[in-house]
């Protein structure tokens, strides 16, 4: 009777801990597939919440009308003209809490826009904020003190696609099915640190769409070439001194992170 007990104990042990490995392992999954959470992820996820895109239009790239404003559309945050908003970022900061800032509360308007900007003083926290901001820094890459090597790089960057991918200013991409963590991965995140051990490895990545390292690992190259969405190799596009700027930008992004 003792050993039917013990070999039925036994059992449900082993279950109970088959169990636990199984939801171990499928956790572990979804933390190993999302995406690292940088402040522009976060302030892209706040913009989200707080129904930013609604007016400002997908990702901040394009309002909708409005007759009252300049231009006849609310402001996309990524357009030219964006600078004559908010001189510097706590203006950003003053448009976000009080729906316009000081300088232009206290001079009036002389033609108030049809849509007004919402004031989110009260509704939204320190950090969401700070990440907000950040988020609309990397979308209109205004308002950084940048070297000119960089400020090239990202124009660069534009130029040729990248931010159609890596997400605003490389600060955050799209799902990619197939691909090692499930999505596109920002310039700015740890996981840079996974796929990019130097400027040497970075370059590979912009002219052959892929490191040498990783494509001579077996496992590796299994999801390269198995991710729905292909990293393009820019080699017959970009001439040297162009791929030194692109290296110089997204090295100088990422020494502005906190």
């Amino acid at each position: 009777m003792d050993r039917v007990i013990r070999s039925r104990r036994a059992v449900w042990l082993a279950l109970a801990f088959l169990v636990l490995c199984v939801t171990g392992a499928a956790f572990a999954s979804r933390l190993w597939r999302e995406p690292a959470l940088t402040p522009a992820i976060r302030g892209e996820q706040v913009a989200r919440k707080m129904g930013c895109f609604a007016c400002h239009g997908a990702e901040g790239r394009g309002g909708i009308a409005d007759p009252g404003a300049r231009g006849g559309v609310v402001p996309g945050w990524d357009g030219p003209t964006v600078s004559s908003f908010a001189k510097d970022e706590q203006e950003i900061r003053e448009w976000i809490l009080d729906g316009a800032p000081r300088r232009v509360r206290e001079a009036g308007a002389a033609k108030a826009p049809f849509i007004p900007m919402p004031a989110y003083r009260g509704l939204i926290g320190e950090q969401e904020l700070s990440d907000l901001v950040a988020y609309f820094r990397a979308v209109s890459g205004g308002f950084a003190e940048i070297p000119e090597a960089a400020y090239e790089g990202r124009a660069i960057a534009g130029r040729v696609g990248c931010f159609g991918c890596h997400g605003p200013a490389g600060a955050g991409g799209c799902a990619n099915p197939g691909s090692f963590k499930g999505h596109i991965p920002a310039w700015d995140g740890e996981e840079f640190l996974e796929l990019v051990r130097d400027d040497a490895e970075l370059r590979e990545w912009i002219l052959d769409g892929h490191p040498k390292r990783l494509w001579e690992n077996p496992a590796a190259k299994h999801f390269l070439e198995k991710q729905t969405i292909q990293m393009p190799a820019y080699r017959p596009y970009l001439r040297d001194d162009e791929v030194a700027k692109l290296v110089a930008y997204i090295r100088w992004l990422r020494k502005k992170q906190p």
